[in-house]
């Protein structure tokens, strides 16, 4: 995929093309985001709870 992907830039011989791709990736992977955040809250790995506590926990590694 990632090779594909690479020569799929190839194309791009414009600033416009490359909005347009980079929005269309962006769109994909939000969607696919989407889909398994809704997946972890309908089995219950996922909770608001669990979701309002990471936004408040810093996660840097202590050296």
């Amino acid at each position: 995929m990632q090779m594909h992907l690479v020569s799929m830039l190839n194309f791009n011989r414009t600033e416009a093309a490359e909005q347009r791709l980079k929005a269309a990736l962006e769109a994909f992977y939000l969607s696919e985001f989407e889909k398994t955040k809704a997946a972890m809250f309908a089995n219950g790995e996922l909770t608001e709870d669990q979701i309002s506590q990471g936004a408040t926990t810093h996660f840097r590694t202590a050296y």
